[in-house]
């Protein structure tokens, strides 16, 4: 089965420290106020965990240990990645959990798994028992592959591609090179 343990080094990586970037809309709080993102963690989502809108203090203060609190208990369970037991399956999940909502990992999950897999998942974009089953019933290496490039083409729909883009594509392919996967995608150039 996988652990989050194993997934804390990735998702370090691949998030960082404090940035308060204008064009991230993860930036502002719910007061429209540009408060920055910490470890990975937006201002819109730490709104939720705190009950309050977030200060840029707020969000300076918030340390990796807490961040990791908050990836384990908003990210990594709710998609029930503990009962996956495919580690890159369950870290490419997380990983888009993280950088698009529960929600969005959920949909390019269910959606990967019929259009390649034959699964007949009802897309409700919720990771639950039947989509985990799913998981773990077809061959990961191709599964994480699938989702990977589903992950490149949601990105590439987004209004902020050309700004965040590389980003987003590198913590893909990062994933893809720590496990020896080989994304068979073509590489979008601008």
């Amino acid at each position: 089965m996988a652990s989050y343990d194993k997934f804390k080094d990735s998702i370090e990586q691949a998030e960082g420290g404090y940035q308060n970037f204008v064009e991230d809309n993860g930036n502002f709080n719910s007061r429209r106020e540009r408060v920055g993102t910490n470890h990975g963690i937006s201002a819109r989502f730490y709104e939720q965990v705190i009950g309050f809108p977030p200060s840029v203090e707020d969000m300076q203060a918030i340390t990796k240990n807490e961040a990791h609190v908050l990836f384990k208990n908003e990210f990594w369970d709710k998609v029930k990645a503990d009962e996956i037991q495919s580690q890159p399956v369950a870290e490419t999940i997380v990983d888009h959990a993280i950088n698009a909502g529960t929600g969005a990992a959920g949909k390019i999950v269910q959606e990967t798994l019929n259009k390649h897999f034959g699964k007949r998942l009802r897309v409700d974009r919720s990771i639950g028992i039947k989509t985990v089953r799913a998981i773990n019933s077809v061959e990961p290496v191709l599964l994480f592959e699938k989702i990977s490039i589903a992950r490149l083409e949601d990105y590439e729909k987004k209004s902020t591609y050309k700004r965040f883009g590389h980003a987003w594509r590198t913590r893909v392919y990062d994933l893809a090179k720590k496990f020896g996967v080989e994304i068979k995608k073509k590489r979008q150039r601008f």
